[in-house]
């Protein structure tokens, strides 16, 4: 295989994510509201157009948050970027819908904590980088890893075609605070190659074997209709951001329960809305409001589902 030739990355550029975009996202439950006014949860950027940090803060994506991203971050997230050797804005926008469609699948429909093991057993890292010219490739200032199904266990999952479009991924950054240091500190990190440990899977064949009563849970769910679509649209209309640290698994979110720490906002939003997500994050995803909002997403108290 010839070798690659790696140009240097484009400059970071303005951010449009202004305070009344920012502000938007916090009315849209997709932020955290700014209540500490010494230290805010987030800070808009001016007119700098290479990220100028204060102490204790990192570069995020207005993204990020729109496909389920949220602080304090969950453990997933920052496993995540401790396996891979990422830092948050490393993540591609289909590597922050897998992680969270794969946190819902886990929590909501197979009623466990999110399985480390299982996920490295189904899902993989690639380097992503843009064509210049023949040999000739372009790092990504922003973005960089994305998270896939491994080939030949895609019909162990349900259905997760993600979109593959990065395209103005990057616009939107803005400063968010790093509470406890949980995430990877900001050093304006560019992936230039694939690393082992996005490839590393779960052995010996013993370990394996366990994943099978997960495995037939997931097929049968499949079966019955259940696609990374849905899923998305039912955590969108909950108003929970499934890569946020919260007091609530899924399983547990039943009508009584009281939405403080879980979710971001109580009212929940229209199918029509919860649609227009979806067509965002999942490539092809027949879903319309109709299919959203007569699939379950409410569990009973004692069920595991969703």
């Amino acid at each position: 295989m010839a070798k690659v030739q790696l140009v240097d990355p484009v400059p970071w550029g303005w951010s449009p994510a202004d305070r009344h975009h920012l502000e938007s996202l916090v009315a849209a439950g997709l932020l955290a509201p700014n209540t500490d006014s010494v230290c805010p949860v987030w800070i808009a950027p001016r007119s700098e157009t290479t990220p100028n940090l204060p102490s204790g803060y990192i570069v995020s994506l207005a993204r990020l948050h729109k496909r389920g991203f949220g602080v304090p971050a969950g453990r997933f997230i920052r496993a995540l970027c401790h396996h891979c050797g990422v830092e948050l804005h490393n993540f591609a926008a289909n590597a922050t819908s897998q992680a969270v469609v794969f946190i819902a699948v886990c929590e909501g429909y197979l009623g466990i904590p999110v399985h480390w093991d299982l996920w490295r057993h189904l899902s993989q890292g690639e380097l992503y980088t843009e064509f210049v010219s023949t040999g000739v490739r372009r790092p990504i200032r922003v973005v960089g890893l994305t998270l896939q199904l491994r080939g030949s266990r895609k019909d162990l999952y349900i259905p997760c075609k993600m979109t593959t479009n990065n395209s103005k991924w990057d616009r939107g950054w803005f400063y968010l605070r790093n509470d406890d240091g949980w995430l990877p500190a900001y050093t304006s990190k560019v992936l230039l190659e694939k690393t082992d440990a996005w490839s590393y899977g779960v052995s010996p064949l013993e370990r394996q074997a366990r994943f099978k009563v997960y495995t037939d849970a997931l097929q049968r769910l499949a079966g019955k209709g259940l696609t990374a679509a849905i899923i998305i649209a039912n955590f969108h209309r909950r108003r929970v951001l499934p890569l946020m640290e919260r007091k609530l698994p899924l399983s547990q979110m039943t009508e009584d329960a009281p939405f403080e720490g879980t979710r971001m906002m109580e009212e929940l939003l229209t199918n029509d809305v919860s649609a227009q997500q979806v067509a965002r994050a999942v490539s092809q995803p027949r879903t319309t409001s109709r299919t959203i909002g007569g699939s379950r997403c409410t569990p009973t108290r004692g069920s595991s589902t969703w």
